[in-house]
């Protein structure tokens, strides 16, 4: 079944609401549970990250948190910038593992919708790979930008990742899915009896609203639903929410302009800074 074609333009507050509902309950009992250590603790950057790393190592030099820290594939590039490094994540074998790896850093297990123990402007910048913010749906989104804008010192710097939905007509089921790649193929074809259901389950709770969609792909077996915006329908998000966004880039590293989709790249990389509301 290919993912778009649930796609339902009149979809209901009340559908939109359980989509939101169905993600929430999903992606924290897939990474709460724990068990993918291994699949994040490659330290190796991607080009963006790289590109953005660089270009703003001035804002990482200061007191860094960073969301989802995983099994620290980004912390310790952070730690060898920064003068402070905080790392929250909500599966306890990522925080202990982090703590043994990078011990001048700290973590904590902890849920990127819940911030309050954060005093306001503690952070000079807010880091989150690995498209962890699209783990939230639309409204939790909005919170946690709220949240980042008030942790955030003045004029500090946001840098995250998101899945494209200019490419979410690319996105496919389980059973279209496969390739042709002998091993990769045999994987797909040992893990169906566990995609199939999940795929059937989760597309049905699929939702597209204004500038963006939550739907269900691949990832870790069509078990999760992620949230997917396009460059310009993020660029509006984050106005609303007291960030400018400063540059858009796409995997490799190249700069995704004003009304350019960036078609066939699956994720983009932002960054923010954060401004103050502008007075009456």
């Amino acid at each position: 079944m290919d993912i778009v074609s649930a796609q339902d333009p009149g979809a209901t507050a009340a559908e939109a609401l359980a989509s939101e509902d169905a993600q929430r309950a999903t992606n924290t009992k897939t990474w709460g549970g724990g068990g993918f250590l291994r699949w994040y603790t490659r330290s190796r950057l991607r080009p963006a990250e790289a590109v953005l790393f660089e270009t703003h190592r001035e804002a990482l030099a200061g007191r860094v948190l960073e969301l989802g820290c995983g099994g620290g594939r980004l912390t310790g590039h952070l730690v060898a910038r920064a003068k402070a490094v905080h790392g929250i994540d909500i599966a306890e074998d990522m925080v202990a593992y982090c703590q043994r790896r990078y011990p001048s850093a700290t973590f904590a297990r902890g849920d990127l919708r819940y911030l309050s123990d954060f005093g306001s402007g503690v952070f000079d910048s807010v880091v989150a790979g690995f498209n962890v913010v699209d783990v939230l749906g639309d409204n939790e989104r909005a919170e946690l930008l709220d949240e980042l804008h008030r942790i955030l010192s003045p004029d500090g710097l946001l840098l995250f990742s998101s899945h494209n939905l200019a490419c979410a007509p690319l996105l496919a089921g389980p059973t279209h899915n496969l390739t042709r790649n002998p091993l990769r193929f045999a994987n797909r074809v040992l893990r169906l009896p566990r995609s199939v259901p999940n795929h059937r389950r989760f597309v049905a709770l699929q939702h597209f609203g204004p500038d963006y969609a939550i739907l269900n792909d691949e990832a870790h077996d069509y078990s999760l639903l992620h949230y997917y915006i396009g460059r310009d329908g993020q660029e509006r998000q984050l106005a609303r929410h007291g960030f400018e966004l400063l540059q858009c880039l796409a995997l490799d590293g190249t700069t995704v302009a004003p009304g350019e989709s960036a078609f066939g790249c699956h994720e983009l990389h932002y960054a923010a800074q954060r401004t103050e509301p502008s007075e009456a």
